[in-house]
């Protein structure tokens, strides 16, 4: 495999970003936020600009993230009124750059959502999302409704994937290793998506998913999960940040549909890993992968809170 760029701090999330809200219903889990910045960056115009429209928007803190990272403009929508109210305290800018408001992206229509942002939105549009993607049995799902993710980890994908193509949007979207990554590239190449970079982060399973880890044991033994059974933590995962472009004419059929298992290919050979920088990615041998992709080595979180 070529080389793998490494990254061994937190670029784009300050200090105030890594301290704990405080708030019960506020997500806080700063890999997840960061990567996801990572894959807007690399979706955003060469020298900045366009809009980032981040569905599922959290505590904001990925919205002002994007915009210090060069988007023009960045639009957060979200369901959860403490988190709206977190976010607009927060991370709203006061020249209107980077807003948020309440809504329902599953059942909003793209032009629904457009419409929850104050002004136009100038183009070009990537559409982000971070959203819960973890697998849970149905009593556990609802306990944990931030990180729930359905049966296989992907239920939210498909709304997103729909408005982003929708809007002729790129598309950033965050999953885990463990969410059936075969079948999110399918859909993503469904829609017409091909992937044009990939950040990975390992991470250790939360309290919660230790506690409930029956669905994501069942899709591993299936293998439509990749967990890390060999680095420092007794069981850990991979955060798997997806930069997507819209497929183009001169992009082969060959191309996009070997996307599912080079995806898988890349996930096991970091899963041989015994130490976070994904030492494994270097070793030589093996059919290179077709994307960039980048490691992000980060410190451990002071907490992590999942409502």
């Amino acid at each position: 495999m070529p080389p793998v760029s490494r990254v061994g701090e937190y670029t784009h999330l300050t200090a105030r970003d890594l301290t704990p809200p405080g708030e019960p219903e506020v997500f806080f889990e700063p890999a997840d936020t960061e990567i996801g910045v990572w894959v807007a960056a690399d979706l955003l115009p060469p020298g900045g600009g366009g809009t980032v429209l981040d569905l599922g928007s959290g505590s904001g803190a990925a919205a002002a993230a994007m915009a210090r990272a060069g988007a023009a403009r960045v639009h957060g929508v979200d369901s959860g009124r403490q988190t709206l109210r977190w976010a607009e305290r927060h991370h709203a800018s006061p020249d209107g750059r980077v807003t948020f408001a309440l809504g329902d992206y599953s059942v909003l229509s793209p032009r629904e959502l457009l419409a929850t942002a104050p002004g136009e939105l100038p183009g070009p549009i990537v559409v982000t999302s971070n959203p819960a993607y973890v697998p849970l049995p149905p009593e556990a799902a609802r306990e944990r409704p931030s990180i729930s993710g359905g049966a296989d980890g992907l239920k939210w994908a498909g709304a997103i994937i729909g408005h982003a193509r929708a809007l002729g949007a790129d598309l950033g979207l965050t999953i885990g290793s463990y969410s059936t990554p075969r079948r999110a590239v399918a859909l993503l190449a469904e829609a017409g998506y091909r992937i044009a970079t990939v950040t990975l982060c390992p991470l250790p399973f939360g309290a919660f998913t230790l506690r409930h880890p029956e669905r994501v044991l069942a899709l591993e033994e299936r293998g439509e999960a990749v967990l890390w059974r060999s680095g420092p933590d007794p069981l850990a995962y991979f955060v798997v940040g997806l930069a997507c472009r819209r497929a183009t004419d001169t992009d082969t059929d060959t191309e996009q549909a070997g996307s599912a298992k080079e995806l898988m290919d890349l996930l096991h050979t970091a899963a041989r890993s015994t130490g976070t920088r994904l030492e494994s990615l270097d070793a030589p041998g093996g059919a290179p992968p077709p994307w960039p992709v980048r490691v992000l080595d980060l410190p451990p979180a002071v907490a992590r809170h999942h409502w």
